[in-house]
Parts: C-alpha cells; sequence; structure tokens
C-alpha cells in the first residue's frame, strides 16, 4: 500500500474521530450516572401538593437531609429505583432521613399508582416546575440536599443499590 493511500485513509477518517470522541466522553458521563452540579449550592424554597391535597413545602424540612426523587408512572427506569428509595425509607426515616417522590409530567396516575404499591416515603403531583429548577430534564432524577438546605447533587440513575443513596443517608443523618 502507498504512503499517498494511507494518508488519504487517515485524513478521511479524522475528522470522524474527531465527532466521535466528544460524542463518547459525554454518553460516559451519562451511563456513569455523573453529577450535574458541581459544587454545592443553596436550593430555592417551592411548595407542592402530596397525594392527600395537602401542601408540602421544601423549608419545612429544614434541619433535615432530603432526597428529591422525580419520577413518573410510565419510567421503566423510576419502578427499578423506587423499592431501593422505599428501602432506604425505611432504613433512614427514624434517624431524620426525608424522601419525597416528586412525580412530573402526568395528573392523576400518581395517586393510583401509589395507592397499589407500599411506598410509605411522601409523593407530591406536579413538580415539573421544581423539576426545572434544579436542571432535571429526565427520570428518574435525583437531588441530594443537606439539612442547611444546599443541594449537594443532582444526578439521574436507577440502580437502586447505588453506593450514593447510603453514603448520603448515611453521612447526613444522626447516628
Amino acid at each position: 500500500m502507498s504512503k499517498l493511500l494511507v494518508i488519504e485513509k487517515y485524513h478521511l477518517l479524522r475528522p470522524l474521530k474527531l465527532l466521535l470522541l466528544p460524542l463518547m466522553f459525554v454518553a460516559g458521563l451519562a451511563s456513569a450516572g455523573v453529577s450535574h452540579s458541581t459544587e454545592a449550592y443553596q436550593g430555592q424554597d417551592w411548595t407542592l401538593t402530596n397525594l392527600a391535597g395537602e401542601t408540602v413545602t421544601l423549608s419545612d424540612n429544614q434541619g433535615q437531609p432530603v432526597i428529591l426523587v422525580f419520577w413518573a408512572t410510565w419510567c421503566p427506569y423510576c419502578k427499578k429505583l423506587l423499592p431501593g428509595i422505599q428501602t432506604l425509607h425505611e432504613k433512614y426515616a427514624e434517624k431524620g432521613l426525608k424522601v419525597i417522590a416528586v412525580n412530573i409530567r402526568e395528573d392523576w396516575k400518581p395517586r393510583v399508582y401509589w395507592r397499589n404499591h407500599e411506598y410509605t416515603f411522601g409523593s407530591v403531583l406536579e413538580g415539573d416546575d421544581v423539576a426545572k429548577m434544579y436542571g432535571v430534564t429526565g427520570t428518574p432524577g435525583l437531588v441530594f440536599i443537606d439539612p442547611n438546605g444546599k443541594v449537594m447533587s443532582v444526578q439521574s440513575f436507577s440502580d437502586p443499590n447505588h453506593p450514593l443513596l447510603e453514603k448520603f443517608a448515611e453521612h447526613y443523618t444522626k447516628k
């Protein structure tokens, strides 16, 4: 094979490699569940309605670590994650961990779904604007908030045994 032919092939493939490299990097970050937020920041307060029609305000949980789980009934990844969130809630609720499932992109279906499952952590409705506040664009989305109201991390993963869940709960709950 002549040197000229090899050089021509290299020049044809080079733009393709330059295009694929950033795409592979972004795909790797997404599949790794890398945090969207890189630094802790003070989150905004919000009020939503729970399944019983009562108002739930984030600042009412001041002094407690909070995990917000953005979910939808049609999301298969949420269905995989929620049982693990229930287990985490059962283990750490008495130590002060607050878990709030924030339903997005639905209206009446969450009530039926919640009734058919035995989740004991709270769920609020119509959380689309709250999701936007945190930069959550898909489901499941998880927001980890420390007892002072600082957003420590915004994540997207469906593994119910993800180490971040246990680490956060253990670190911020009272022993």
